[in-house]
């Protein structure tokens, strides 16, 4: 039952007992005993009405209806005008106050951000970021101070990190196929672009809830739940170097299997029989067999202690006020101890492993950084404090890695001449056709830019997934130098 309900409801009954107990006792004469027992019925009443005058200022919907239903006519036409704007990095409108928006709010981006922003209408509900600063935007966040009780607290402007354009863009590039655009800052957790594709139009958002094959009203970027191939091992290359695992491994050219009746595991560029590969060429060639060795020799603890260490089995919060919050799923991560052999295949991201966009996001930038998470979040505001995942010279030699996979190796297409990008192509076999994955940084040096790039059946990550992510490194680019 809302607020709404329970105000008036309470007030209803305490005015009706109290006409009752009045009625009764004065029939039978009860003198004193009446009036006192009425007296403390609207006593009762004025406790109610006062809790509720307090109450409200912490309840989205009692503050709207207080608005929308003040006694003075004036008063109310203003403030039902009156509502706190979402706006981009820049000032740029995300989301404002508007009678006839189909969201529930002025949306000007569109399908383009309808996931991360998300919608306000009369009996569908609230999401996205909507839901999260509601009690902000619509002047209901509830008083910090004693003294603030009485106030009606004011609606207030929301600054996040998105960037309008880049986010715009990185929605048209997906041509509403089915897949996720994560951009991010590394070096402080921004979040530049959060894209779930296809989003529904505005003119068929009945339609979106019945198209079961591309679900448009479902949050890939947050919610999808994904086997994340080849780009995963950027955390086996990770892991092997940290633990003295990173040598030179054997990868036969018709393939290994870990153990009895274990599928066995094949190469895409099969390497010459007997030779001894090392991490530099296992990288570039994206080779199964040797990050499946490297991480079997981890062990499975080793290999459980640093998923977790990297939070692949938390979902990751990027935006937060009050009881309500916006963030992934956590991610699934069998156990190990129980069948060892499962280590290979976590090695090049498969078997029953499971993570969401935003994942392979935060995992990118942590390595972009120099192996230092700084929390990935959409407040502006917000100053997250940075925690180390992998040492220096760990992280730095992972990013030289991914650099060589774009001179040399299978992300050579995402190549910008003078700027140096490290990146890392992903196809991850599912029950239909294969994900494709492309994740990367730039520049090498001091990034700026981070980029999570998945398309739901889209083949090689090569051919369609580093294409998107190409696009907006030379839009990102292109913008900053005119910018200088």
């Amino acid at each position: 039952m809302g607020a709404i309900q329970l105000l008036f409801l309470g007030s209803f009954a305490l005015v009706a007992a109290a006409l009752l107990i009045w009625a009764l006792l004065r029939r039978f004469r009860g003198g004193w005993i009446a009036t006192t027992l009425v007296a403390l019925c609207f006593f009762g009443l004025l406790v109610h009405q006062a809790y509720w005058q307090i109450r409200g200022g912490g309840d989205v919907a009692l503050t709207r209806f207080k608005r929308n239903h003040d006694a003075r006519p004036p008063i109310r036409e203003e403030q039902r005008r009156t509502r706190g704007k979402l706006l981009d990095r820049h000032g740029e409108l995300l989301s404002g106050p508007s009678k006839n928006g189909k969201w529930g709010h002025e949306a000007p981006l569109g399908p383009a951000a309808f996931h991360v922003i998300g919608y306000d209408i009369k009996g569908r509900g609230t999401t996205g970021l909507e839901r999260v600063f509601a009690a902000r935007l619509w002047g209901a966040a509830p008083p910090e101070r004693l003294g603030d009780l009485l106030q009606q607290p004011e609606p207030e402007d929301v600054r996040l990190t998105l960037d309008s354009g880049l986010q715009r863009l990185a929605y048209g590039l997906m041509k509403e196929r089915r897949g996720a655009v994560v951009v991010s800052n590394p070096r402080n957790g921004e979040i530049l672009a959060l894209v779930s594709s296809p989003a529904p139009l505005e003119a068929n958002f009945l339609a979106a809830e019945r198209d079961r094959r591309n679900t448009p009203l479902f949050n890939r970027a947050t919610q999808g739940l994904y086997p994340p191939g080849s780009v995963f091992k950027i955390f086996s290359a990770a892991l092997a170097l940290e633990r003295g695992k990173g040598g030179r491994y054997v990868c036969p050219p018709k393939g290994w299997s870990p153990g009895a009746y274990t599928k066995p595991i094949r190469d895409t560029h099969p390497q010459k029989a007997g030779e001894a590969v090392a991490i530099d060429k296992a990288f570039a060639e994206s080779s199964n067999i040797w990050f499946a060795k490297a991480l079997s020799a981890c062990g499975w603890k080793a290999v459980e202690d640093a998923a977790t260490r990297c939070g692949f089995r938390d979902g990751i919060t990027l935006a937060e006020s009050g009881q309500y919050s916006l963030g992934s799923k956590a991610g699934v991560v069998p156990e190990l101890h129980y069948a060892p052999n499962r280590i290979a295949y976590l090695g090049f991201g498969q078997g029953d492993l499971l993570l969401t966009p935003l994942h392979i996001a935060a995992m990118t930038a942590t390595i972009a950084n120099e192996g230092a998470y700084v929390p990935l979040h959409l407040e502006l505001k917000q100053k997250p404090t940075a925690s180390r995942i992998w040492s220096r010279p760990v992280a730095n030699r992972v990013k030289s890695l991914m650099r060589g996979s774009v001179t040399s190796g299978t992300s050579k297409g995402i190549g910008l001449g003078a700027i140096e990008v490290c990146g890392k192509t992903g196809t991850a076999e599912n029950s239909g056709q294969d994900h494709a994955w492309f994740t990367c940084f730039a520049p090498a040096q001091n990034p700026e830019i981070a980029i999570t790039v998945l398309i739901e059946n889209g083949g090689y990550g090569a051919s369609t997934a580093l294409p998107v992510a190409k696009d907006l490194l030379k839009a990102w680019f292109a913008r900053e130098k005119r910018m200088r």
